[in-house]
């Protein structure tokens, strides 16, 4: 009796093993990436490590690449088939002829905090000084000048600016003095706090759109994987929707991807993420209009915004009732 019990627990075991095996074989493949460690990205964290992409027949792999302008590049090889990325790289590229458009956001307006050291007080005490970007042509590039254009000086004569990489390594450089100011996201602006940098600016409430941070595609891609960027958009929106109603776990995944332990860290990141990322992600046409009337190629004049954006995807989401039934409402 008892050898038999053992030869049907195998055979169930087996089967169970098979049918999991053969669930993960039908999955689509998803490679997605994400520009910087920062909280505007944590709910695409959430998604994927709760496996809610699953749910919807997707294995995604998250890529971490840094600044937006290496996203681009990524993306227009087919290596990467949706991805988070910072606008205004995409608008260039797009004016430029490249296959890519927006499909989804993620942080509609400039999410950065204006870090400086202690002897700036004001904007126009970074004139003549030096400033740092991740990269040029990046989203900090792009909200660091707009800021200083608003203010009435010319970025380009009257700035010094260094590109440094990521994040990390503006909060680095602005705590070994090596710049005066930076833009920042949650958490690394905690981190420039602590090494006695002094926030100049809430961005954010500069009252300006600007794609911070949106999902991104090529054309193609989208006209032949059209199911496939639903069900990506289910998975994230439901992601969404419950990172903003499960502060611990989503607190734990986000100390997993920061490496940071501090609580107030941690807490920061997390309500960085409920202020500024925006429900439902529809891509942002306002947004697109600003990076477009600072841009330096002469196309963009004439261009239609309208162009940039394809906001079917979430739409369909929405006018199928899928937003609402997660609780997700406009």
């Amino acid at each position: 009796m008892v050898p038999s019990m053992k030869k049907l627990g195998l055979t169930v075991l087996l089967l169970f093993l098979t049918a999991a095996s053969a669930g993960a074989q039908t999955r689509t493949k998803l490679h997605v990436i994400y520009p910087a460690i920062s909280g505007i990205n944590a709910p695409l964290w959430y998604a994927t490590e709760q496996h809610i992409f699953q749910k919807y027949g997707l294995d995604v792999e998250l890529i971490y690449i840094p600044t937006a302008l290496q996203v681009t590049r990524v993306v227009l090889t087919g290596e990467s088939e949706i991805a988070f990325s910072g606008g205004a790289p995409v608008v260039s590229a797009v004016l430029s002829g490249a296959d890519l458009v927006f499909i989804g956001g993620v942080a509609n307006v400039p999410a950065f905090y204006m870090m400086a050291l202690p002897e700036i007080k004001s904007i126009g005490d970074l004139k003549g000084k030096t400033v740092g970007v991740t990269r040029f042509g990046s989203s900090t590039d792009f909200a660091l000048r707009y800021l200083i254009q608003k203010n009435g000086f010319n970025p380009d004569k009257d700035l010094n600016i260094l590109q440094l990489g990521g994040m990390p390594e503006l909060a680095a450089a602005l705590s070994k003095r090596l710049i005066v100011a930076a833009p920042l996201s949650a958490p690394t602006h905690i981190r420039a706090r602590a090494a006695g940098a002094q926030p100049l600016l809430d961005m954010a409430k500069a009252g300006v759109y600007f794609p911070h941070t949106a999902v991104i595609t090529r054309r193609a891609y989208l006209k032949t994987n059209r199911e496939t960027a639903l069900n990506f958009f289910r998975g994230y929106s439901e992601g969404l929707q419950r990172f903003t109603q499960d502060r611990n776990t989503a607190k734990k995944i986000i100390q997993k991807y920061t490496r940071d332990t501090a609580e107030d860290i941690i807490e920061a990141t997390y309500q960085y993420a409920v202020d500024y990322v925006v429900r439902p992600p529809y891509p942002n046409r306002e947004g697109i209009v600003e990076t477009l009337k600072l841009s330096p190629n002469a196309e963009a004049k004439k261009a239609n915004p309208d162009s940039f954006l394809d906001a079917s995807i979430v739409k369909t989401l929405d006018d199928q009732g899928f937003l609402r039934q997660i609780g997700m409402q406009k």
